[in-house]
């Protein structure tokens, strides 16, 4: 062939592959500058943190229990053990009965039964120390009325005691969490929770239970954090203050400088708390939900005990979907806080309260035929099991419109939160992607 021909032939194959790199770039400059697709930034080289979350259930009334519906438990049985790694169970109430109906008279059976299905999980299984035999409360009867009462100051020692012989009875339960909520030491004259009174309680139980076996671990005060962050969003009262509120950190201190010993803080936090009467709009929901990193960092700011969320709530929503993201949310900003653990109450949801009951449970109820069938916020927990558990290295990320995404990376996978009810198209790697409304979607990396 002619030297005029070739040249004239790679002239034309260098404009093509120039027309060819040319609209690539266009493209790519064309996503950036549509402000309807989200670009995603993931630089993998900056490592921000490290992993603490580990996630977990506390059962209540029903739970995986043996009269149901035999393949549905083993539906919701399975799911359970692949995203929990611990699991929590109270001792009265709360789906087990009265362990000490009269002094000296135990009945194990239905504690039994609950510490069966956590050990059957091959999880870490936990126990809460709550609540107290009725015979040790104000009531002072023989009776099984699960009164959510704290044992009078005569019994302290008896419920220290009781707590003993169950740390004896489940030698493989190593966590221990004392109380729930503080419940019953709400002082009505001075308007405050009788934290004196509490931590006589739990220095008590911490001392019975460290004679057992000095390896467990136990932990408090397990209150509720009164401040929401929603004064920005027109909240008023106490509880709409930036936490922790000041009567929320004296509480804590107290406890930090008076009790024996600890191994770990627990909290309890929702994102709008029952008692709060305001309205918020769903994006005012979503916004709240980085409060959860404030109140991990405010809490290891006054000390370096790990931090246990054992109950944390978003919104009651009729759409799933949206509970799905706001519990992603919220359990990103625990992790980006450096919470060690973050327990869903009430794993299985409820027959008969298809919303009201279900707004974080991860399966349907397993009472029923077809149940234990999995809820949008169980695949949330997959995620976050699979691609972001304790040790996981979080990476430097960033999204071009927050308000719309919200992003946590790790060197091997990226979680994308669509925050809006409408389809997103959102580019990441130089792959564009589309959200469904409210979806939350781990993309592996490729390699």
């Amino acid at each position: 062939m002619p030297r005029r021909a070739l040249l004239a032939i790679s002239f034309a194959a260098l404009l093509l592959a120039g027309a060819a790199l040319w609209a690539r770039e266009r493209d790519a400059g064309d996503a950036r500058a549509d402000p309807g697709v989200v670009t995603v930034s993931v630089d993998r080289g900056v490592v921000v943190g490290r992993s603490r979350l580990a996630l977990g259930v506390t059962h209540t009334e029903y739970s995986l229990d043996p009269w149901g519906d035999p393949a549905a438990v083993s539906r919701g049985a399975t799911l359970l053990q692949r995203v929990a790694r611990m699991q929590n169970q109270h001792i009265y109430g709360w789906g087990a009965l009265n362990p000490e109906p009269r002094r000296g008279r135990f009945a194990w059976d239905s504690l039994d039964r609950r510490v069966a299905l956590m050990r059957s999980q091959a999880t870490t299984p936990v126990i809460t120390l709550c609540c107290a035999p009725d015979w040790m409360t104000a009531l002072g009867e023989p009776t099984s009325t699960y009164p959510n009462l704290p044992p009078q100051p005569e019994h302290v020692d008896d419920f220290a005691r009781l707590a003993a012989a169950v740390a004896r009875r489940y030698p493989d339960v190593r966590h221990y969490m004392v109380w729930n909520e503080l419940k019953g030491f709400y002082d009505a004259d001075r308007r405050r929770w009788d934290i004196e009174a509490y931590t006589r309680l739990y220095n008590a139980v911490y001392a019975a239970l460290k004679e057992v076996d000095p390896a467990i671990s136990v932990g408090g005060p397990y209150f509720v954090v009164e401040g929401t962050g929603s004064s920005q969003h027109g909240g008023l009262g106490p509880q709409a203050a930036d936490p922790l509120t000041p009567a929320d950190r004296e509480l804590l201190r107290y406890w930090l400088d008076n009790a024996t010993g600890a191994d770990f803080v627990v909290v309890d936090r929702s994102v709008h708390p029952t008692h709060d009467d305001n309205r918020y709009s769903r994006a005012d929901y979503l916004d709240l939900t980085r409060w959860h990193e404030r109140i991990a960092l405010q809490v290891r700011e006054m000390t370096s005990l790990p931090l246990w969320f054992a109950e944390d709530y978003f919104r009651n929503d009729p759409d799933w979907r949206f509970q799905a993201a706001g519990l992603a949310s919220m359990l990103a900003a625990e992790l980006r806080g450096g919470a060690s653990a973050s327990l869903r109450w009430g794993p299985q949801g409820t027959s008969d309260r298809r919303t009201r009951g279900n707004r974080q449970s991860l399966f349907s109820s397993t009472l029923e035929p077809g149940g234990g069938r999995p809820y949008p916020a169980y695949h949330v927990y997959a995620a976050f099991a699979r691609h972001f558990r304790p040790g996981t290295r979080i990476v430097r990320s960033s999204s071009s419109s927050p308000s719309r995404l919200e992003v946590l990376a790790s060197p091997r996978a990226t979680l994308l939160i669509n925050r809006r009810p409408a389809t997103l198209r959102v580019r990441l790697d130089g792959v564009q992607l589309r959200l469904r409304p409210w979806e939350t979607r781990a993309v592996a990396r490729r390699r």
